[in-house]
């Protein structure tokens, strides 16, 4: 039993210093289970590092969350996971419950702050596209150029309307495609072709990828739903030919203990189904929300950051929350606190949600906590099932695919992150500050180099250059 405190403690206490993102707990929690505790071996942790790295989710929990199941079963792995995403997760409800409650001058407050916190995260996220492609530079020339190709198709297809909003242009761009269906493309193509890229499989996916992004555009092209439907149908029916042919020629067998796999499923199915309950008799619409949270958190590749742009694609551009909740108080308040992104910011959506619904705080904490345990089940829940998989899954060319490229997909969409953060920060200054939004792009993009050179060179903590953006920030707008 002292283990197992002990072992929950380290835990949450981990949890509590998560910055910097999921990879940078990684030899924190080796130093402490490893070395410390002597619970677990490096060689078990580097199969759950592999594991978490191909499987989408919240990648420090899912690695604790295995570490848990193997030093104490099942208790383990549910409160591993649940205290390593409680602490950041627990103070982002506390703030929204704030926010949502309290008078405009503190929404006035963290709308400003926001700007040089928008200015820290563009720092990250333009790190994290050029880690991606640092990446593929090291494994040959032609990768690097085949991802960097890749990120700006990416890129061109889903940023129009940010553009449109930056530059003031009236009408309805050709594309803009949402995240989910730029991941349901990308999907189709790789699951189809399995690399193979004969005419054939380069015609199909041709004809088939226009269609879909001349229906699904927000100018709609094709605005026939049958002819969309069909499509889709279509590319689906391929995709799962594709994996079924790469698995018959690579005579592929399940290989897995049957037992404990559904065991485990069944496990994180019941946590979720208890929240939801919950959520549901609280507000009728929970349902859409849950669903949606479980299909952005399997949609969630690539690290934290990445998971801003699913949730984007999947809430604001719904309707679901508003970008001025998602861009001013959402997301700054997420990525000043420890821990998983993609906990933070579903509790976060979900609290929104159920506020905006029922104008009941009480309900906003309901959809919040369906939200967080939405988070950690379908993590968890996947990494198990893949973990399980693994060492027969990976001779799969079409499960290889998706951890090579995925990277460079998110990487593309993260770049039009970037500009939804620019234009929120136009819309702040404007408002507050009286003055055109256009004033303080240079002064993003200087605090964002700053940020780099200083975390480089001094390797100090980020939040010292975050308190620095802060500053700055409520300093300019004290001027103007």
């Amino acid at each position: 039993m002292k283990e197992y405190v002990r072992f929950l403690g380290s835990i949450a206490r981990i949890g509590c210093i998560g910055f910097g993102g999921g990879s940078a707990l990684i030899p924190v929690i080796e130093e402490e289970i490893v070395r410390k505790q002597k619970l677990d071996t490096k060689e078990n942790i580097d199969k759950d590092v592999v594991v978490a790295s191909i499987t989408p989710g919240a990648l420090p929990i899912e690695i604790v969350a295995s570490i848990g199941r193997r030093c104490f079963g099942t208790r383990g792995m549910i409160m591993a996971a649940v205290m390593m995403a409680l602490p950041g997760a627990f103070v982002t409800i506390l703030m929204m419950t704030l926010l949502s409650v309290m008078q405009s001058d503190l929404l006035s407050v963290i709308e400003i702050g926001s700007v040089g916190v928008s200015a820290f995260i563009i720092y990250l996220l333009v790190k994290y596209v050029a880690d991606v492609v640092k990446t593929c530079r090291k494994e040959s020339k032609i990768r690097e150029k085949k991802a960097i190709l890749l990120m700006v198709v990416v890129f061109i297809l889903v940023c129009g309307k940010n553009v449109y909003k930056i530059f003031g242009i009236e009408g309805t761009p050709l594309f803009a495609i949402s995240t989910v269906e730029i991941l349901a493309l990308a999907f189709f193509c790789m699951f189809y072709s399995r690399s193979n890229y004969n005419v054939r499989n380069v015609t199909v996916m041709l004809v088939l990828g226009v269609i879909f992004l001349l229906g699904n555009g927000k100018a709609q092209m094709i605005s026939n739903a049958y002819v969309i439907q069909a499509v889709q149908i279509l590319m689906f029916l391929l995709a799962v030919w594709g994996v079924y042919q790469n698995g018959k020629e690579k005579k592929w067998k399940f290989s897995g203990e049957k037992k404990q796999i559904f065991r485990e499923a069944a496990i994180w199915l019941i946590l979720l189904g208890v929240f939801s309950v919950l959520a549901v008799l609280a507000e009728r619409g929970a349902i859409v929300f849950i669903g949606k949270g479980c299909l952005s958190a399997l949609m969630s590749f690539g690290g934290g950051d990445a998971y801003l742009t699913i949730a984007d694609g999947l809430f604001v551009e719904s309707g679901m929350i508003t970008e001025h909740q998602y861009y001013s108080q959402i997301v700054p308040v997420v990525n000043v606190l420890p821990g998983s992104i993609l906990c933070k910011t579903l509790a976060g959506v979900g609290y929104y949600i159920g506020f905006n619904t029922t104008g009941s705080a009480l309900t906003g904490i309901i959809f919040a906590a369906a939200g967080f345990v939405s988070s950690i089940a379908v993590s968890c829940g996947f990494f198990m099932l893949i973990y399980r998989l693994y060492d027969s899954l990976q001779m799969l060319w079409a499960f290889q695919m998706v951890s090579r490229w995925i990277r460079p997909i998110i990487a593309g969409m993260l770049m039009n992150i970037v500009l939804s953060l620019a234009s929120q920060c136009m819309s702040v200054v404007n408002v507050y500050g009286g003055i055109s939004g256009w004033f303080v792009l240079p002064i993003l993009l200087a605090l964002a180099l700053l940020n780099a050179w200083v975390i480089k060179r001094w390797k100090v903590s980020q939040v010292l250059p975050l308190v620095v953006n802060i500053v700055v920030i409520f300093a300019f707008f004290y001027v103007f």
